[in-house]
């Protein structure tokens, strides 16, 4: 029998294979051989936002402000942009160290990738810890880290992805605790946390610290810690770790409060699983295109033997856990979720609640370990009934499997697929596969007792091929660029000067980053609310010269707009419209805006009026409203009639930095055609000056008489204040990581 370290090793290689087997198609030598992740949000939100963050720090300048997408965006408020998660950043030192001047997709993809390794590795150390044999630890992993959930949507949701690789080591430290009751232990796991919050997916974020909470209150109480004790480890984890994720949590803060993301209906937030999902337990691409609750059969059945049939506490522990995932991933419809709605306020932030799925699989896949930890050691003869009960439901479920599949073959021999490519009889045969495979591993454990001392391989060789076969290869697509050349965008990017475009749902998602130019639209959920409403509520005319609008590409064939005017524009292209947006003429055109002459910048309103927010759009869209002359404010601004002559010439333009020179014959407003946000410092003559909201959601400063020069920058303090509370935070820990005095007692 090899050594324990030795054995370590050994697993660490088996699960190293496995990853290069499972993925090893996204870095094929040959070209035609090799995969990459479907685009949409891997490209459109989580390639973008990695662009947008690496190209300034490329540059040596620190990403605050995007100017490509809704106007101007407060990027370093955006949780997915993970600023400040530390692999990201192993990242950007490669790319800068190999010259790269951009983020590359296939940047992201190696990401990604390392993530399910570190995923595995980490679910592996957390096993060796909860099991007696490390065999039971390495089929945990694997289950874990190839079920179909993990690989399912969350590649494709970087975030959420390395968001839910650290819960592992999170729950490891966390056990260290409570075994060892000291507190460099209580340090790192809020570092651990935080980390997972630096990932970028608050909502996974939140379901990771219920689910490591609930571990310590177990863990403690197992231990024998009082819950006074435990109360201050608790407080402690959760200051620690707002302490240490404070840089981006202020930031985020702020933004989401000020962001249509602000309160949720109940009606959005409550949706989950419809109910005939839980058949994804048992066979895949039935009622769903992923598979998220997909663990194997063999799998599942341990996970539901250890369930039923484990003696230790902790396998009641996960099966509880398990449980209530699933009942909370069906939203409204198994009432539950009402009341944690009300109770918990930060599930008025989020929607989606399938995504309770990550709950689920993970306890699930803790207890197939357990499972195939108690298949491994001697059976008891009331252990061998049980088992002899579980054999016999996986030979059931295989005579099932049979059934069904007989009757999907005899479907599609009828021409009754309503599509004919449809996969559903490869998937009924799979699942007959198995079934079979699976009770046959269990029946070799009750038929030959010697076969315990072989069958981890048997189980993890069983489990590997369900898995292997079922959810390799999903959402993989043939290399491709992102953003490739689009004869319709040849007139916009060969537009000087300042302009924005609006895109009425034709092109890719944030093309105006992937391309080059200003734009209107995002698809990030995080929208400003104010600029949301300005959006919303205003007059497209009135809003395309507020914005500095010159390209429309919509799916209108005559460009009128909202308000049934005919501005004056051009068609300049067209093209076939992109499957699946819509358009029902099936042409993308592409207008020019013509009237009004180039598009403003900035501009001094000299009819200053006070309005409220409530009012304020409402006033935007009244017939005869002219934005260039009239602007409104919340407060009274000095202003007066100007005169002929008047300029205002942008001398810098950079996201997060812009310099005007002003030249004005009266007192005015300057309205400068950036979505306003809190951060913004403005100086006028070298003199500090406050920075105001014009229309509702624009930029603007007051400026006097004559020859001005204003310069604006995005400084904002809340990420000066969440910095220093970071740092501080970070001093804590690291002085109880290292200061070996720092333990509690009982």
């Amino acid at each position: 029998m090899p050594s324990p370290s030795r054995r370590t090793f050994l697993h660490l290689g088996v699960l190293i294979g496995l990853w290069a087997r499972f993925f090893w198609r996204f870095a094929a030598p040959n070209p035609a051989d090799r995969w990459a992740f479907v685009e949409g949000d891997f490209t459109q939100q989580f390639g973008v936002f990695r662009d947008l963050v690496y190209r300034p720090l490329a540059a040596g300048q620190f990403p605050l402000w995007a100017g490509c997408l809704l106007s101007g965006y407060p990027l370093h408020a955006d949780p997915q942009t993970a600023l400040f998660y530390f692999p990201a950043w192993i990242t950007y030192g490669v790319l800068r160290l190999m010259g790269w001047g951009n983020y590359p997709i296939e940047a992201l993809t190696a990401e990604v990738l390392a993530h399910y390794l570190l995923a595995s590795i980490l679910m592996y150390a957390f096993l060796r810890r909860e099991l007696t044999r490390p065999m039971a630890a390495l089929f945990g992993a694997v289950v874990f880290t190839y079920g179909g959930y993990l690989t399912g949507f969350p590649a494709l949701q970087t975030a959420t992805l390395e968001t839910e690789t650290w819960l592992p080591l999170l729950l490891l430290c966390l056990r260290r605790l409570a075994h060892t009751r000291r507190l460099k232990h209580l340090a790192l796991a809020s570092a651990v946390l935080a980390v997972a919050y630096f990932a970028g997916h608050p909502q996974t974020f939140v379901f990771v610290g219920m689910v490591s909470v609930a571990y310590l209150v177990f863990q403690s109480r197992q231990s024998g810690i009082r819950w006074g004790t435990l109360s201050a480890w608790a407080a402690g984890f959760g200051f620690l770790t707002a302490g240490l994720a404070a840089v981006q949590l202020l930031p985020s803060l702020q933004f989401i409060g000020l962001s249509t993301r602000a309160g949720i209906p109940f009606s959005t937030a409550s949706r989950g699983f419809p109910f005939q999902d839980i058949a994804q337990f048992f066979i895949t691409g039935l009622v769903s295109h992923w598979q998220p609750l997909y663990l194997g059969i063999l799998p599942l059945a341990l996970a539901v033997w250890a369930a039923l049939r484990h003696p230790r506490p902790h396998a009641r522990f996960w099966t509880g856990v398990a449980v209530t995932g699933l009942i909370l991933s069906f939203g409204t419809k198994a009432v539950a979720y009402d009341a944690v709605f009300w109770l918990v306020p930060l599930f008025k932030l989020f929607r989606g609640q399938e995504h309770f799925s990550f709950v689920v699989v993970f306890a699930l896949s803790v207890l197939a370990a357990y499972g195939a930890d108690s298949l491994l050691g001697p059976l008891t003869p009331a252990g061998r009934r049980a088992l002899n009960v579980l054999r016999n439901a996986t030979l059931l479920l295989f005579a099932v499997a049979i059934v069904f599949l007989l009757a999907t073959l005899l479907i599609q021999r009828a021409n009754l697929l309503p599509d004919p490519s449809d996969t559903l009889p490869v998937r009924a045969a799979m699942w007959t596969l198995f079934a079979l495979l699976g009770s046959m591993a269990l029946h070799a454990r009750l038929r030959w007792p010697a076969a315990r001392h072989w069958m981890g391989a048997l189980l993890l060789t069983v489990a590997v091929l369900d898995l292997f076969a079922v959810n390799r290869g999903a959402d993989v697509a043939p290399p491709y660029q992102p953003y490739p050349y689009s004869s319709a965008l040849q007139p916009v990017l060969a537009e000087p000067g300042f302009f924005r475009v609006q895109d009425d749902f034709q092109l890719k998602g944030h093309a105006g980053c992937g391309y080059g130019f200003r734009q209107v639209e995002g698809i990030t959920p995080y929208l400003i609310s104010t600029y949301g409403r300005l959006i919303d509520e205003v007059a497209e005319p009135v809003r395309w010269k507020l914005l500095g609008v010159r390209f429309v590409v919509t799916w209108r064939q005559e460009l009128i707009a909202g308000d049934g005017s005919r501005p004056t524009a051009e068609e300049v292209a067209q093209s076939p419209a992109v499957p699946g947006v819509p358009n029902k003429a099936g042409i993308t055109k592409v207008f020019r805006l013509t009237a009004e002459g180039d598009p403003k910048r900035a501009f001094v309103a000299h009819d200053v009026r006070v309005a409220s927010d409530a009012a304020v759009f409402a006033r935007l869209s009244e017939s005869g409203f002219d934005p260039f002359a009239t602007a409104y404010v919340s407060a009274a601004v000095a202003a007066a009639p100007g005169g002929p002559g008047e300029s205002v010439t942008a001398q810098s333009d950079a996201p997060g930095h812009l310099q005007l020179r002003v030249n004005t014959a009266a007192p005015g407003l300057l309205v400068i055609s950036e979505a306003y946000f809190p951060g913004w410092q403005a100086r006028v003559n070298g003199a500090a000056a406050s920075v105001l909201r014009a229309d509702g959601a624009l930029l603007a400063v007051a400026v006097g008489p004559g020859e001005s020069l204003v310069a604006l920058d995005y400084r904002p303090p809340v990420l000066l204040l969440g910095g220093a509370v970071s740092i501080t935070a970070l001093l804590v820990c690291v002085a109880l990581i290292i200061w070996p005095r720092f333990g509690w007692g009982k």
